[in-house]
């Protein structure tokens, strides 16, 4: 053991002993004599044999392991073997004190490309490349995608140009060659430019990230910056918007939707405690008349609310819960018996169409346990506000609560009703920003994220979430329910761990640049020293290996990817497979590679306003004043940089085109066309 101490560091290892019989494990150990091989043998070598494993019984969980570890070893984790165990060790941000923040990128961006050099060589992927790199007929001329990717040199020559212009006329110049404006991708929406589907132009330079290209589910919304000063309107850079994650502590404190901040807030006198009583209250009675309640209580019963009443909805809830679970049990049966394959389990409603049956939708034992598990905690602060006289005297019945048990829980029930009204319309997740070459080189990440931040953005955010009918929420209700789609708070997390240089110090003060109304600004607010839980280093084949051992496990497809069932279905399928396995969940989840979580409020007061506090409303800056400011106090400092002008001539068609048809060794796989 002294020999794993010393190649883990001590306390650093994570044992994992998965339920196989004693043949299975002399199997599982041969197949594991060959981790000293390098990378990428090894992995390679594990995937070729899972492939020979079936999905069947003991052969899915050699499969399963095989897969995994594969990934692991792949994402820099050391791997080694005993008798009875396999231990690990993920990466983390250092492994030693001499790593500096250079190597640190490094080593995770090296981790991370691996699973995107994987990718950039499925067939699907090459095809789609090629397709849209072809110049073809399009919109009256012979278009390609290599037409939205800007020459660095002819950039370059016209900056050496505008540098020996007086300071007079540099402004006016370089508006002339760089005149950024916001794009966004609709379904069928073709680039007036090419012809070409802009969610294609979209998804190209997508591939030209660190990591592996992975749609997600719930909301998203794909933004193009591009640069409408030079032919063809070249890309500048991207940036997607998702649906935030629903609890993230970091973002919840700043916000002020945890106890403790709150309770700071109003200790420090930020919140008054009359006002922020009065939204908690009303945030309660707007919860509760958003759930359909006519057949798990009476109205006298939701408007004096008792302890036996919340009791008895905890038991409708239980009840409701082991009835769903006897019936995927049944649906998983009769989808293998019927058509070969765990089909999910939608339920009798799957989209908002126009004609849904909303209270039947609501009768659905996934919502019946929903409904009355949530109007339970309603009731329960409900009636421990009323006790508390939280609306006759609030300075009084404040204090009383946040000391006293029952008064903590209805306090969090209330501000995890902020925070899902919130979450649900007024704040998205920035999961892709940054720069396409050349643009990089001119600090283009920072004019992503700060055009991110516009009025434009906000508009279009409205228009394409305002009028949906929320599928959950109807549900819940029993009734066709919208909600207003305010952005109002945008979030995003470092992906190295180290500082973002995209972030860091990202303010556009209203007193330098008064055309943008009101201050922006990138913070911090907040870092994770010890790392995130994701899955992002497991691979969609290791993924549906664990899928399948799941199903194996209950007879049951228990995660369905299903609106109302939980958030991220794949982080719930793949938890699910590595219990099945006998692996500790988290052990595997967790990627020990800190994080630091970024925020940025697109109207001021905007935190307050996700508490129902201050709620005044005025508009964010347009895209073209943020372009002009980004120009004035990013770009025109930046050319005048020997070192820029350099680098912006390497970059261009070639060096993206490089950055997709190159193999994980660097060798070019295909020439660029025309060359």
């Amino acid at each position: 053991m002294a020999e794993n101490e010393e190649l883990f560091g001590p306390g650093r290892q994570r044992a994992f002993s998965p339920y196989l019989a004693p043949g299975e494990r002399k199997t599982l150990r041969s197949v594991m004599d060959f981790a000293g091989q390098p990378i990428p043998s090894f992995a390679d070598e594990l995937r070729s044999l899972a492939r020979r494993f079936i999905d069947d019984g003991d052969s899915l969980k050699l499969r399963t392991i095989c897969l995994l570890v594969a990934d692991l070893f792949e994402q820099g984790w050391r791997v080694a073997f005993e008798p009875n165990r396999m231990l690990f060790e993920p990466p983390g941000i250092a492994r030693d004190g001499n790593q500096s923040i250079d190597d640190i990128k490094a080593r995770v961006r090296q981790a991370l490309q691996v699973a995107r050099y994987r990718q950039l060589q499925e067939p699907s992927v090459r095809n789609f490349l090629t397709r849209t790199e072809r110049r073809r007929p399009r919109v009256g001329k012979t278009a390609s995608i290599i037409d939205l990717i800007d020459d660095g040199a002819e950039l370059a020559k016209e900056f050496r140009r505008i540098n020996d212009l007086p300071d007079t006329e540099r402004a006016d110049q370089l508006a002339r060659l760089v005149d950024p404006e916001i794009e966004f991708c609709e379904a069928g929406a073709r680039c007036r430019d090419t012809g070409l589907p802009l969610n294609d132009i979209w998804r190209y330079f997508r591939h030209t990230w660190a990591h592996e290209y992975r749609p997600i589910p719930g909301r998203q919304m794909l933004v193009l910056i591009r640069n409408r000063a030079r032919t063809n309107r070249p890309v500048m850079g991207i940036a997607m918007l998702a649906s935030p994650v629903m609890r993230l502590s970091t973002r919840d404190n700043w916000i002020g939707w945890l106890r403790e901040a709150a309770e700071e807030r109003i200790e420090t006198g930020e919140w008054q405690a009359r006002e922020f009583a009065r939204a908690m209250r009303l945030r309660i009675e707007q919860s509760i008349s958003a759930i359909r309640w006519d057949d798990l209580a009476t109205g006298a019963e939701i408007r004096s609310p008792t302890e036996a009443v919340a009791l008895r909805l905890e038991q409708r809830a239980a009840g409701a819960a082991a009835a769903r679970e006897t019936e995927l049990k049944a649906h998983y049966e009769a989808s293998l018996r019927d058509h070969d394959v765990a089909r999910p389990h939608r339920g009798a409603l799957k989209t908002a169409s126009a004609d849904a049956d909303w209270r039947s939708a609501s009768e659905d034992l996934l919502f019946v346990r929903k409904r009355a598990e949530m109007l339970a905690k309603l009731l329960f602060a409900k009636q421990v506000f009323r006790d508390a006289g939280l609306g006759r005297s609030p300075a009084k019945a404040l204090p009383s609560l946040l000391t006293s048990r029952d008064g903590k829980r209805a306090i969090d029930i209330a501000l995890a009703e902020f925070r899902k009204a919130g979450l649900s319309s007024q704040i998205a997740d920035v999961s892709i920003c940054g720069a396409v070459h050349p643009y990089n080189e001119l600090l283009g990440g920072k004019l992503v994220a700060l055009m991110l931040t516009t009025q434009e953005l906000r508009d279009a955010y409205s228009r394409r979430y305002g009028d949906q009918i929320s599928v959950i929420a109807s549900q819940m209700a029993g009734r066709p329910i919208t909600k207003p789609a305010d952005l109002k708070l945008l979030t995003t997390t470092s992906l190295y761990g180290v500082g973002s240089s995209q972030y860091n110090r990202l303010t556009l003060r209203a007193s330098d640049y008064p055309d943008i109304g009101n201050d922006l600004r990138w913070r911090t607010i907040g870092k994770s020293l010890t790392g995130g839980f994701g899955t992002i280093h497991l691979g969609s084949e290791t993924a549906q290996a664990l899928r399948n051992l799941a199903f194996s496990r209950h007879d049951a497809r228990r995660v369905n990817n299903r609106f109302g069932e939980g958030t991220s279905p794949r982080l719930r399928q793949i938890r699910e497979g590595l219990d099945a396995l006998g692996l500790k969940s988290d052990a595997i989840l967790h990627h020990a590679t800190p994080r630091i979580f970024y925020g940025c409020e697109l109207l001021p007061d905007a935190r307050a306003s996700l508490l129902g506090l201050h709620a005044g409303e005025q508009e964010a800056p347009s895209a073209k004043a943020v372009g002009a400011a980004w120009r004035s106090r990013w770009v025109d400092g930046r050319i005048r940089r020997p070192e820029t002008l350099e680098g912006l001539c390497r970059l261009g068609p070639s060096s993206i085109h490089a950055s997709l048809h190159a193999d994980e060794f660097g060798q070019l796989s295909l020439p660029i066309e025309g060359s």
